[in-house]
């Protein structure tokens, strides 16, 4: 590993107890694609390092064989446009429907630059609303331009819209809530009780087979937690609210290797269901707003009487402490107040965001290793366990690095024939995808399971499965839809972020 490699993955290992020392891991130090002035491809190698490190001790402690760990830099890097390359026979499935232009940087009355996000129908509606704007750029410059940014985002708080200033570094340190998450680790663990009811169960084929894990997640980071989980061996169970809007494109390449139902939390059969997953889940990963969980009947004291020794991992965009604690975020908006988006424009006449979503991949994977560092403490301590990973603080970490001037190669169709691969569904059709980013010498990663679409399978009948890693025999190749040519690839440095155009 280089220096900041080595910090990143160093931080993560001391915060979760991963014995495995750095040098163990093997990273192959390839080019990144992306242009900003920022230690981008350094910080998701750490991150993904110690998801690997993670992935190696919990197959251990289960019985499996010591195994290498193996990174790649470029294909780490790629994992932050993982949706821009997946494929159905061929054509990217990547949409255009999050395109709208409340996602936009804008002018406020007082001169001050702001983010603002409304990829969900309900928030680009509020939006519009608050600044009685029509649905075009111009229209909501101009609009915006005649309020304080003040005003704007003390208004926006209070309606449950998503906004966030633009901030130099220096300027969200200073901050209160940059200087509350900075007290933060990059991944908070916290034990409650020490019930030892439930331990694991002996590994066969990969690291976490036969681990139940409860998905209820929107994008981008929480359902990426939770598709890594399944990539190595983990029985997922995603659980989507039937009339909440999801963004198709980046959920459906997200549903690799798991059983997707739907649930109204807010009815009691619909509960009844829910709480009875509960009971045998190893863990349940919650990705919506600020005490959404309470809201819906399940605080902490009643999830423990349910289930003593389950880990809770929620991820937020600012964490569980200072004034914006309660605020809903963004990848976008995280970038815009931690400074990542100043720092990204330099040089360029306009505000730019940096060309992937650096912080809801790599929060997710975080979330991922913070899960697994929770199942492994369990095992050692029993007890109910909580984990939080936080969008701005993934942006603190990764500006605390020095970035280094690289040469920088663009993306090719040399990168799809090296990093693809080809996965056969159900129904006959070929899905291309980012082969997974670990690679464990003795048991590679794959989904049982293709993609699937939203409420694809019987909540009355899902269930946990006895065996839900299968046998070990991989469900992918080298992908062959790449020699034949790809349709809708984008050669060159990275997207300009798949929100804002």
């Amino acid at each position: 590993m280089n220096t900041n490699q080595h910090k990143v993955y160093q931080h993560i290992a001391d915060t979760l107890n991963l014995s495995t020392p750095a040098s163990d891991i093997n990273v192959v130090q390839t080019p990144t694609y992306l242009k900003e002035d920022l230690a981008t491809a350094d910080y998701i190698t750490g991150v993904i390092a110690a998801f690997g490190a993670s992935l190696e001790e919990i197959g251990e402690l289960r019985g499996l064989p010591k195994q290498s760990v193996t990174v790649d830099r470029r294909h780490a890097t790629m994992s932050l446009n993982d949706p821009a390359y997946h494929y159905l026979n061929g054509t990217l499935i990547l949409g255009g429907e999050i395109e709208v232009p409340v996602n936009s940087i804008q002018q406020s009355k007082d001169g001050q630059w702001m983010c603002m996000n409304g990829a969900y129908p309900h928030l680009r509606d509020g939006i519009l609303n608050y600044f009685d704007s029509a649905n075009n750029y111009q229209s909501l410059s101009d609009q915006v331009a005649k309020v304080d940014i003040a005003k704007i985002e003390a208004d926006f708080e209070e309606q449950g819209l998503c906004m966030a200033p633009l901030y130099t570094p220096e300027q969200w340190l200073a901050h209160p809530q940059g200087q509350a998450m900075a007290k933060h680790p990059l991944v908070l663990v916290d034990q409650q009780g020490d019930a030892k009811s439930k331990k694991l169960t002996q590994a066969k084929h990969r690291p976490l087979e036969g681990l139940k894990i409860i998905d209820v997640t929107h994008v981008v980071a929480g359902p990426w937690s939770t598709r890594q989980l399944a990539e190595y061996g983990a029985d997922v169970i995603s659980v989507r609210n039937p009339e909440f809007p999801f963004l198709y494109p980046v959920i459906f390449e997200q549903s690799y290797g798991k059983k997707q139902i739907q649930l109204d939390l807010k009815q009691q059969q619909h509960k009844e269901k829910f709480t009875e997953l509960l009971k045998d889940a190893d863990a349940l990963v919650w990705g919506y707003g600020p005490n959404s969980l309470e809201r819906l009947g399940f605080d902490q004291k009643t999830l423990m009487e349910i289930n003593p020794n389950l880990v809770v991992t929620q991820i937020s965009a600012y964490g569980p402490t200072g004034p914006w604690s309660k605020r809903k975020g963004w990848e976008q908006l995280a970038q815009t107040c931690t400074g990542m988006t100043h720092i990204a424009s330099q040089g360029r006449d306009q505000y730019h965001l940096v060309g992937a979503l650096v912080l809801d991949f790599s929060t997710g994977f975080l979330a991922a290793i913070g899960t697994i560092s929770a199942l492994i403490q369990r095992e050692k301590k029993g007890g109910f366990w909580n984990v939080e990973t936080m969008l701005a603080r993934s942006a603190m970490e990764l500006l605390s690095l020095d970035a280094q001037k690289e040469e920088v190669v663009p993306i090719s169709m040399a990168d799809m024939r090296e990093y693809l691969i080809d996965q056969t569904s159900e129904s006959g059709s070929v899905f291309t995808r980012i082969t997974p980013y670990v690679q464990l010498s003795e048991t590679p990663a794959y989904c049982q399971t293709g993609p699937s679409v939203m409420g694809a399978h019987d909540p009355v009948k899902t269930t946990w499965s006895d065996e839900p890693a299968g046998n070990g025999a991989i469900t992918h190749r080298p992908s062959e839809v790449v020699n034949r040519g790809l349709f809708g690839f984008i050669p060159g440095y990275g997207h300009e972020d798949i929100m804002l155009r």
